[in-house]
């Protein structure tokens, strides 16, 4: 082998200038892509899993925030309306008026009335007369 062979394959050897102005040498541990589909398939699962652990916590903790500001809503709203003792809330994807929480009221005898839907985040309801505390 010729010294200009022995100069051109160690040139093919070598990569791009790095940062330093120096050149680099290839075949380093942060080269080409995770190798085997074994180890891209575990971490695609890891990052989902990741991703559904951060995720999960707030989608509870809205619904949960949610739940509770619906009855609350519904409780004012049934306590204006004296002849009915009790309320109930249910979240509806198919209810009339798109989906959200609907206001049941509960008669003492049993019967339910749908009095409307509080809609997805419902907030507490404003008094109808002014001056009136809620």
């Amino acid at each position: 082998m010729r010294r200009g062979d022995l100069v051109h394959a160690r040139e093919l050897a070598m990569v791009n200038v790095g940062p330093t102005g120096g050149w680099e040498e290839s075949g380093g541990l942060d080269d080409g892509p995770v190798v085997g589909a074994r180890r891209r398939r575990v971490i695609r699962i890891a990052v989902v899993l990741a991703l559904g652990a951060m995720v999960l916590p707030v989608v509870l903790s809205a619904f949960g925030v949610a739940r509770s500001a619906a009855a609350n809503a519904c409780a004012v709203y049934v306590a204006d309306l004296s002849r009915l003792d009790d309320s109930r809330v249910e979240f509806d994807l198919f209810a009339r008026g798109g989906p959200g929480w609907l206001c049941i009221a509960v008669a003492p005898s049993g019967s339910s009335t749908v009095l409307g839907n509080l809609g997805p985040m419902p907030a507490f309801p404003k008094p109808a007369t002014p001056g009136r505390d809620a």
